[in-house]
C-alpha cells in the first residue's frame, strides 16, 4: 500500500507531538556542534571577541541589524551584567545562536494549529537549509530562513486573521525589515500575499491590516535593494553571485528539495515510481555524502544564497500543499521523520574534521609559547584570518601563544595581533609577549 492510499492518518496531537520530537532532535544535534564551538567557526569567533570587547552588538551592516538583536542579545546582556566567566558566556553566544529557531518553531506551530502538517516543511527547511550553513551557524542569513515561516503560515491562512495573529505578523515582519539583503525575494512574495489579502478582505479590520502588512513587506524590499545597490562592500556582492554555484555541491539541501519535490510529485500524479525516487534519492545522496568526514568553510559559506534559490520553492511547494485536501499519513509522516533524523545525524558525522582542526589547533596553543608561525605546523588555518582571535577563545584564559595567519604579513587581519590583544579583562593571563614586541 503505498502513501496515495494510505487510510491511517496522523491527528492533529499527534502530529504537534512529533513535530515537536523532530525539533528536539534538530535543536540536540545544533547544542552538540555547540558543545565542540561551531559558533566560532569562520567569523564567529570575530564576534564572540567583538561583543565581549564592546558590550554592545557587532553591528557588522545596518542591513541585518534585527537578525543581530535576535542573535546577540543574550550575550551583550550577560557581558553588560557583569558576567566574566568564558564558559558561560560561550553559553549565552550559543543561546542567542539558538534563540530564532526556538522562536520560529514556537509561533509556526501556532500558526499551523488548523493545518499542523504544514509545520514539517519549516522542519525540513531547517535541516538541508539551516544546518547545511555548519560554518556560519550564527549567521544573519540562517535568522531569515527561520523567521521567513511563519510569517509565511500567516499568509496563507485561509480564513481572517484574528487580532493576535495580525499582531505576531506585524513583529515578525519588523524583525524582517533588516535580517539579510536576501529579504528581497521573501519581501515581495509577502507583498503579494498580504496585498492579495487586504484586496479579497471583507472586513475593515482584516483589510487595514493587511495593508499595513503589505506595507511592512514592501519596505523590506526597499531596505534590501538599497543595500544591494550599495552594498556595505563592492567584493561581497560578487562573492555572492559566485556562491549560488558553489553551493550547488553542499548534499544537505539536495537531500531535502528532492525528498519535498519528488514525494509532491508523486502525489500529484499518483506515482508509485516518483514516491520510490523520494526515498531513493536522498538515501543515495546521504550514503555519499556520509563517506565526507566534514564539508568544506567555503561551500557551507556559500549556502546563504539558498535563501534566493531553495527557500522560495518550498514555500511554493508549501504553498500547494495549503490548498490541498491531503493528510499526513502514517508512512508520510515516517519518510518525513527518516529525512530529518537521518540529515540530524549526517550533520554530526559532518563535524568531524571541524573537531580534529579544534583539537590540533588546541594541542599547539598548550604546546607552543608566543606567536607561532601556521607553516610549522602544516599551514593550519580554518578561514584564514581567524587564526589569532581563536588562540584568545581557545585559550580558557590563559593565553600563552598566537597562532598566527598564514598570510600575516600581507593578509587581512582584524586586530593586530603583535600590537592588540582581545578579551583584554577577560583573561586570567594575558599574553606578555606582545609587550616585549611593543618596546623592540
Amino acid at each position: 500500500m503505498n502513501m496515495i492510499s494510505e487510510p491511517v492518518s496522523l491527528s492533529p496531537r499527534r502530529i504537534r507531538g512529533l513535530a515537536l520530537v523532530l525539533f528536539t532532535v534538530i535543536s540536540a544535534v545544533l547544542w552538540v556542534g555547540f558543545s565542540v564551538d561551531t559558533y566560532f567557526a569562520s567569523d564567529g569567533s570575530f564576534y564572540f571577541a567583538v561583543i565581549l570587547d564592546n558590550a554592545t552588538f557587532t553591528n557588522v551592516a545596518p542591513s541585518r541589524a534585527h537578525a543581530e538583536y535576535l542573535t546577540q542579545w543574550p550575550l551583550v546582556l550577560a557581558v553588560r551584567s557583569g558576567v566574566t566567566d568564558l564558559t558561560a558566556l560561550e553559553m549565552f553566544f550559543g543561546f542567542g545562536v539558538w534563540f530564532p529557531w526556538i522562536l520560529s518553531f514556537a509561533i509556526s506551530l501556532y500558526a499551523t494549529r488548523e493545518r499542523p502538517a504544514l509545520i514539517f516543511f519549516l522542519l525540513i527547511s531547517m535541516v538541508s537549509l539551516n544546518l547545511s550553513s555548519w560554518c556560519l551557524i550564527y549567521g544573519e542569513h540562517l535568522t531569515l530562513l527561520l523567521l521567513v515561516w511563519p510569517i509565511f503560515y500567516f499568509g496563507i491562512l485561509r480564513r481572517r486573521l484574528t487580532g493576535l495573529e495580525q499582531f505576531l505578523t506585524a513583529l515578525l515582519l519588523v524583525a524582517h525589515l533588516k535580517l539579510y539583503e536576501t529579504a528581497l525575494v521573501s519581501g515581495l512574495i509577502f507583498t503579494f500575499i498580504f496585498s492579495f489579502r487586504a484586496w479579497l478582505g471583507k472586513n475593515p479590520r482584516e483589510r487595514w491590516g493587511s495593508g499595513v502588512l503589505a506595507g511592512l513587506a514592501l519596505a523590506s524590499v526597499v531596505i534590501a535593494v538599497t543595500w544591494i545597490l550599495f552594498p556595505r562592500d563592492l567584493e561581497n556582492r560578487g562573492h555572492f553571485l559566485g556562491a549560488i554555484l558553489a553551493s550547488l555541491v553542499h548534499p544537505y539541501p539536495w537531500i531535502g528539495i528532492s525528498y519535498v519535490t519528488l514525494t509532491t510529485a508523486g502525489i500529484i500524479f499518483t506515482s508509485s515510481r516518483l514516491l520510490l525516487a523520494a526515498w531513493i534519492v536522498p538515501l543515495v545522496i546521504g550514503s555519499i555524502s556520509l563517506l565526507s568526514p566534514g564539508i568544506m568553510g567555503g561551500i557551507s559559506f556559500s549556502t546563504r544564497t539558498l535563501t534566493l534559490t531553495a527557500l522560495p520553492l518550498l514555500m511554493l511547494i508549501t504553498f500547494l500543499f495549503s490548498l490541498s485536501r491531503l493528510k499526513l499519513t502514517k508512512k508520510l509522516s515516517l519518510s518525513v521523520s527518516l529525512i530529518v533524523v537521518g540529515l540530524s545525524l549526517l550533520y554530526i558525522r559532518h563535524l568531524q574534521d571541524w573537531m580534529t582542526f579544534k583539537s590540533e589547533f588546541q594541542a599547539i596553543l598548550k604546546e607552543e609559547k608566543g606567536f607561532v608561525d601556521p607553516a610549522d605546523h602544516g599551514d593550519i588555518d580554518h578561514w584564514g584570518w581567524t587564526n589569532p582571535l581563536l588562540s584568545y577563545v581557545w585559550a580558557e584564559g590563559q593565553v600563552k601563544s598566537v597562532i598566527l595567519n598564514r598570510n600575516f604579513e600581507d593578509g587581512y587581519e582584524p586586530f593586530d595581533p603583535f600590537t592588540e590583544m582581545v578579551m583584554e579583562k577577560y583573561l586570567d593571563q594575558k599574553p606578555s609577549f606582545i609587550r616585549e614586541k611593543k618596546e623592540e
